[in-house]
């Protein structure tokens, strides 16, 4: 078993870390924030993700996983170190890379022996090779290699996409190196694919810009089915059956792509072909297509109501995605700007969301339940469900409101069912309106 640090304390370094322990390694996890190395150390990961808890308290209690603020501690002895930060981005989707430089620059001051620095934080194609001349700059004697293991984990699936990856892409421009890595991760049965380090870093783009340009495509059919009253689910349902397409490609029809993850992707290719003197019109418009999508909610209420001044809306669901905790560039913190812009005030729930996260919230009131997020409202939106959704009382939701206009922006309720139950229901691509209904 191996002896691995991971420097990195929130989403992606606390399900690594857990993880890679939980596989029997000697995980030390490091930071600079006393205040989370203390929650992860008595078992409170930063974010919430189902079962990372259970595994990290396990490994805690076996001793397998520590956490601190001590870089030297934490790579005392270590054959790996992860970089593992969650990559920042801006409202224009550029990746911050500041807290990765500044990790490797603390690797490089703290390391001793040799050292295999794996980096999986997402980052534009040529940044390991920026991290390998600032840990050399650091420590100019250090005997170390680069290499890129691209992470692929989803919010709220976090802990399985990483037991159960469609793949491990390894890059790394040594292949002793590179085996040396894929023996870490070949207990789990999964493909490993071997290649250089540019290579890996490109393929980590093109893989999240091609999930992209699936969600902008279904949501531009989206917005032609609801014109013309097809039903976009089953139009996907339908492209999923190619085996040239799949069935699990992302055409989802709903509210685009958010949290920065994709959007970060599509700009780092941008910026790249700007770089390099190369057009990129198909990824120009993908993020096209995608900023339209906070103001459709909007646009919706505008073809019922003509005007959002005085109207009270119900938000059900705040986080950026299903199962998560966070609101870091979630799309419904758009929605609810965009809505009170235009004159309307909001209510709004969400079971998971940590409100204190974000700096600049939006005006909205939170509310203990979903039925108060509908008392007196004009309309109610999902923006994001949660489990259990499906057991609302809908007459009592029904009830709560002032007029019964229900935006489900997830798709995840029966049309005919919420027509049935009182609702001016309106999905999206599924050519149902309140004004056709």
């Amino acid at each position: 078993m191996a002896n691995i640090c991971v420097v990195g304390l929130w989403h992606q370094a606390s399900v690594v870390s857990a993880c890679l322990a939980d596989m029997r390694h000697q995980v030390h996890g490091v930071g600079d924030d006393e205040k989370v190395v203390a929650a992860l150390t008595a078992g409170e990961p930063p974010v919430y993700e189902p079962t990372l808890k259970a595994i990290m308290r396990r490994n805690l209690r076996a001793g397998r996983l520590k956490f601190t603020t001590d870089y030297k501690e934490a790579l005392d002895g270590a054959e790996f170190a992860y970089i593992a930060i969650d990559t920042p981005v801006g409202p224009d989707d550029e990746s911050d890379l500041s807290g990765i430089f500044n990790a490797a620059r603390h690797v490089g001051q703290a390391m001793s022996g040799k050292l295999i620095l794996i980096v999986t934080a997402q980052v534009p194609v040529g940044t390991c090779e920026r991290i390998a001349a600032i840990v050399r700059q650091e420590s100019p004697a250090a005997v170390f290699d680069v290499a890129y293991v691209p992470e692929f984990l989803r919010l709220g699936t976090a802990v399985d996409t990483f037991r159960r990856a469609d793949r491990f892409v390894v890059g790394a421009n040594n292949l002793t190196v590179a085996e040396r890595i894929a023996a870490l991760y070949r207990p789990l049965g999964r493909p490993i694919i071997i290649t250089n380090l540019r290579t890996a870093e490109m393929a980590k783009h093109a893989s999240n810009a091609f999930l992209a340009a699936s969600i902008s495509f279904i949501n531009e059919m989206a917005n032609l089915c609801d014109e013309v009253g097809a039903d976009a689910l089953q139009v996907a349902q339908i492209m999923k059956l190619d085996r040239r397409i799949g069935r699990y490609a992302f055409l989802s029809p709903g509210l685009g792509f958010a949290g920065g993850t994709l959007g970060r992707e599509i700009q780092a290719l941008r910026r790249l072909g700007q770089q390099h003197r190369c057009d990129t019109p198909m990824m120009d418009a993908v993020m096209t297509v995608n900023q339209a999508r906070a103001g459709l909610v909007g646009l919706r209420l505008q073809r019922i109501y003509i005007s959002l001044e005085g109207l009270q809306v119900g938000i059900l669901g705040l986080t950026y995605k299903t199962g998560t905790s966070t609101l870091r560039r979630s799309i419904a913190l758009d929605i609810i700007r965009d809505l009170v812009a235009q004159g309307a005030s909001v209510k709004a729930f969400d079971p998971l969301a940590h409100l204190d996260e974000v700096a600049d919230l939006p005006p909205f009131e939170p509310c203990p339940d979903p039925y108060a997020a509908a008392q007196g409202s004009d309309a109610l939106v999902l923006v994001t469900e949660w489990a259990g959704i499906h057991d609302l009382e809908l007459p009592r939701l029904r009830a709560a409101m002032r007029r019964p206009v229900f935006i489900d922006a997830r798709n995840i309720f029966n049309p005919a069912a919420m027509i049935q139950a009182g609702f001016a229901y309106s999905g999206i691509g599924r050519g149902i309106s309140p004004e056709r209904s």
